[in-house]
């Protein structure tokens, strides 16, 4: 009955009750000598300062406190009483605490083959899922609700034989890029119902299957679209103008229907004054699954399939 009295009144002790307690073991005069009572001494004096509690409350406290039965106690060593049984308690909460799962439940698949990319939309609170057909799907971000599905289009192939292989999104511009066998990236809307094509990036010398974006916190019209290719190679398209257009549209001839088509010769010779290009051959013709921007290394660490070859820029 003890036990449970003090920690009743331990439990009650506000942080203002334990600095006002604290005072009353600070030396009085200039010595740094610790202040220690007997019994009587703290349960009058305890008693009287805080204004909570009774004095056969502060009783247990003190027998609680000098378990050797010294007859003493100090500020340390309540302090320790005081932390021990915190300590304990929070042991006791982890130890009996029971994780509360919610109900197992089968999510609609819409997918009918293998995922490459699932991709969070922290501000619309959504996730993008893509499968290799090109299958596009927004799921809601709390409760995992399947909002609508689509497949993406691309002319330069047959919806059968369409092959998509990374997902990346251009938060900046409110776009998402998505790479194809065909050796393309589309740029894709986020905006549109139907994500929209908008720009076609085709005649690249391999077939591009990781992808990565970066764009500056401070001067977002600022960014680089990285990506790894199955000869080894790393390319970046850096923009200078995002938000203002990704690519120019430098004849009629380079429309297919709404959108843009751009080839990666045209972007080598600089013919687009909006972005410039810059390519890296160090992985030895290895596929380049991976990359990374690194906030001390601008603008993209890539890493090969090859296990024996490790993470170079």
């Amino acid at each position: 009955m003890a036990a449970v009295e003090a920690e009743q009144l331990e439990s009650r002790l506000s942080t203002e009750d334990l600095m006002k307690m604290q005072n009353l073991f600070l030396p009085s005069d200039s010595s740094d000598l610790p202040v220690s009572m007997q019994r009587a001494e703290f349960v009058e004096q305890a008693w009287s300062v805080i204004g909570r509690g009774s004095q056969e409350e502060y009783g247990h406290l003190f027998d609680s406190v000098d378990v050797s039965r010294e007859g003493w106690v100090n500020w340390e060593r309540l302090t320790s009483y005081f932390l021990l049984g915190l300590s304990e308690k929070d042991e006791h909460i982890k130890t009996t605490a029971v994780l509360r799962w919610r109900p197992a439940r089968t999510l609609p698949v819409p997918h009918r083959d293998r995922l490459h990319s699932i991709t969070h939309l922290p501000n619309a609170g959504r996730y993008l899922t893509l499968s290799k057909d090109g299958t596009l799907t927004v799921w809601e971000e709390k409760n995992l609700t399947l909002l609508r599905s689509h497949r993406l289009t691309n002319d330069t192939v047959r919806p059968k034989d369409l092959w998509a292989t990374g997902l990346v999104l251009l938060p900046n511009v409110q776009k998402i890029a998505v790479s194809f066998t065909s050796k393309e990236i589309c740029f894709y809307d986020l905006m549109s119902k139907d994500f929209n094509l908008q720009y076609k990036l085709h005649g690249l010398h391999y077939t591009p299957i990781s992808l990565h974006y970066w764009y500056h916190p401070d001067r977002p019209d600022q960014a680089v679209l990285s990506f790894g290719d199955a000869g080894g190679q790393v390319s970046g398209v850096c923009f200078r103008s995002a938000l203002s257009s990704l690519f120019e549209r430098l004849s009629v001839g380079g429309m297919q229907g709404s959108a843009i088509s751009i080839s990666w010769a045209e972007l080598q010779q600089g013919r687009h004054r909006c972005c410039y290009t810059l390519t890296h051959t160090a992985h030895m013709g290895q596929w380049v699954r991976t990359g990374q921007s690194h906030p001390s290394i601008h603008p993209s660490i890539c890493s090969p399939i090859h296990p024996s070859i490790h993470p170079s820029i």
